[in-house]
């Protein structure tokens, strides 16, 4: 048994004392409840502040995040040509790693870095040129002896045409990479409605002509001894640029089918082939 700390009554267990101060005192503690209780309108106008708070903290972190972007993009601004040649050189270290994964997602790349990717190639595709076409490779001992000048002026003229060759080939490279890019941004603009920016949308272009370059240069130097090894280097790298171009238009055009896919980039490599083609016929 229990007694009320007001009255004294003794209390059945479970009972309430209804005397004047018990009742009295509940009242009190029951209306002390109410007054600590939100109103429904005070909760809903504190729930709306905390809403507001954590949306405005979250933009203030992007704004925060854009603002480093700015400044990074700003520093590299400045050192433009130094980042940019390391910049392609990590692109390039990164291709090998993963080729795939790269073409895919290739991060930081700027149109410099594109640029110098672009005009390398170029480059080691005109120092093919004219390895096939003059046979000026023909022997590692008559490439040392034009460089030592132990065939004269010949020699010399025979440096003169690589050299000549390496910068056409860096030009007529970067006009083949614009045209080769510009008709499949053509076809994401104008057939498929992807209104993807110019720049973001060719930058991947300059790693499909990678499998070009690299057995260009390891047919430069085997073409000293064969040049229908070299030949065939150019048709397994031929090969590699054609996979790129199919893995990298799946990886924008996800959304439609793989043969609709196949069937726009044959179009698209029959339509490039024939534009160089004119400009050769028209050009010689």
């Amino acid at each position: 048994m229990r007694e009320c700390i007001y009255c004294g009554r003794q209390l059945e267990k479970g009972e309430v004392c209804t005397c004047a101060m018990s009742l009295k005192k509940r009242r009190e503690r029951e209306e002390n409840a109410a007054a600590a209780e939100p109103e429904p309108e005070a909760r809903e106008t504190a729930r709306e502040d905390k809403t507001a708070k954590k949306e405005e903290k979250r933009r203030e972190k992007e704004e925060k995040k854009r603002a480093k972007q700015q400044a990074r993009r700003t520093a590299g601004g400045r050192t433009k040509g130094k980042n940019a040649l390391l910049g392609a050189w990590r692109l390039v270290m990164d291709f090998l790693r993963s080729p795939i994964e790269t073409i895919m997602n290739p991060s930081d790349m700027g149109m410099a870095e594109t640029l110098i990717l672009v005009v390398v190639e170029g480059m080691i595709g005109g120092l093919c040129a004219y390895s096939i076409i003059t046979g000026a490779s023909r022997g590692p001992f008559s490439f040392l002896g034009n460089i030592l000048g132990f065939k004269g002026i010949s020699g010399y003229s025979v440096l003169l045409g690589w050299f000549m060759s390496a910068l056409s080939g860096a030009l007529s490279g970067t006009l083949i990479f614009f045209i080769y890019s510009g008709i499949f941004y053509l076809i994401n603009k104008w057939v498929f409605r992807c209104f993807s920016p110019y720049r973001e949308f060719i930058k991947r272009f300059a790693f499909v002509a990678m499998p070009m370059a690299a057995v260009g240069i390891a047919g430069i130097v085997l073409g000293m001894f064969s040049q229908r090894t070299f030949g065939l280097l150019l048709v397994v790298g031929a090969v590699g640029t054609v996979i790129l171009t199919y893995e990298l238009l799946r990886s924008m055009w996800y959304s439609k089918s793989a043969s609709k896919t196949m069937l726009v980039m044959m179009l698209a490599i029959f339509v490039f082939m024939l534009i160089v083609s004119n400009i050769v016929r028209f050009s010689v």
